[in-house]
């Protein structure tokens, strides 16, 4: 897990081998809306769907956002939706107001934390 006394230095030596890992995998660069769409599409258990609509992939990112912010316990996630969404509940402890950079660097960890649940990029 990444902690909160993570340095900036640290956070951008895990996201540059989370981007490296992503890059060889997927043998182009994935931006941050990218790899929540990745997720998104993942945890959905969708697979590959080449022809989504743009409100689709928007959903996609949306649900990519919930599952990262999950894993370090700002979102729960409390039902599922007819159509077989998720249903999320922003935590009290999610931050109300941030400067771009502490949003930006708060995503990056979710998403840190999210993939090295899934493998070890220490």
């Amino acid at each position: 897990m990444i902690s909160s006394s993570d340095s900036a230095a640290a956070l951008d030596s895990r996201w540059a081998a989370l981007q490296k890992w992503l890059r060889e995998r997927f043998e182009r660069d994935v931006d941050v809306e990218g790899i929540l769409f990745l997720v998104g599409v993942q945890e959905s258990g969708r697979g590959f769907e080449p022809d989504l609509d743009k409100s689709a992939k928007e959903r996609l990112v949306m649900e990519g956002t919930c599952c990262v912010f999950e894993t370090i316990g700002l979102y729960d996630r409390v039902g599922v939706e007819r159509d077989g969404n998720w249903i999320w509940e922003r935590r009290p402890e999610f931050p109300r107001s941030l400067p771009v950079e502490e949003q930006e660097a708060l995503l990056r960890k979710a998403i840190l934390t999210y993939f090295a649940n899934l493998r070890d990029l220490k």
